[in-house]
């Protein structure tokens, strides 16, 4: 996600750290981009706070093996940025580019693997407003949402894996700690499961989840944000992530 470097600490985020392991090295970076927050766009026509409030508390983990066999998700995927915004821009690669590459392969995974079915809010370098995003997923009935991102910042030293959830959401809480639990072999730094007030994690109905998978900004994280195996490793781990949320194991 592309940050200013002028406008920080626009929201404090809520780092969940239930263990000394998932304690960040650089964890001193809680700026969020103004673009991205809730307030940057109007709601879209189709969003349902109720519906919000009900899918973010109740549970919709199936949790048994059984279940597998007939439970059948929607799941949308959101590659972020793309078109005539490319988001974070360094180290000859961008943002865009890389999270369309990996929630492909996380999308080609999934189907491969899991009875769901999967919708991704761009399959091109398109563009897309924030309410495009949400109103699509709203649109199709999503059971839980997934938006993908690269972190930037004004200085090369900030690296690492962070996942996000919106505020207060207990379902958004725990998809977001379950992708990061199965995200987190890939990384020696690791930033934590945030809450924020992000556009797509408060306009979507249903439970959501924004990952921030390394910083390209720094040069060890993109050089493996350049590698095909890095990209598969994160779109696997993304996928079981997810089966591990609604299925529960």
């Amino acid at each position: 996600m592309k940050m200013s470097k002028t406008l920080v600490a626009a929201l404090v985020c809520t780092s969940i750290l239930s263990t000394p392991a998932l304690a960040a090295k650089d964890n001193s970076i809680n700026a969020i981009a103004p673009e991205g927050l809730s307030t940057s766009e109007q709601a879209p026509a189709n969003y349902n706070p109720a519906l919000k409030s009900a899918n973010d508390g109740k549970s919709s983990a199936k949790g048994t093996e059984a279940s597998i066999e007939v439970a059948n998700p929607i799941i949308v995927l959101d590659p972020g940025h793309g078109g005539s915004d490319p988001g974070a821009v360094g180290n000859g690669i961008e943002e865009a580019a890389v999270v369309l590459d990996i929630a492909t392969r996380s999308k080609n995974y999934i189907v491969a693997n899991y009875p769901a079915t999967v919708h991704m809010t761009r399959t091109a370098n398109t563009t897309l407003t924030l309410a495009d995003r949400t109103t699509f997923a709203n649109n199709k009935g999503a059971n839980f949402f997934v938006s993908f991102h690269i972190n930037s910042y004004s200085t090369t030293t900030p690296n690492g894996l962070e996942t996000y959830y919106y505020p207060g959401s207990t379902n958004g809480q725990k998809l977001a700690t379950d992708l990061y639990n199965k995200l987190k072999a890939n990384y020696s730094t690791l930033r934590g499961v945030k809450s924020a007030d992000f556009y797509v994690l408060h306009y979507t109905n249903m439970p959501a989840s924004l990952g921030e998978t390394g910083f390209i900004s720094n040069a060890t994280d993109a050089t493996n944000l350049k590698s095909a195996t890095f990209k598969q490793n994160l779109a696997v781990a993304y996928a079981q992530g997810m089966h591990v949320y609604w299925w529960g194991f």
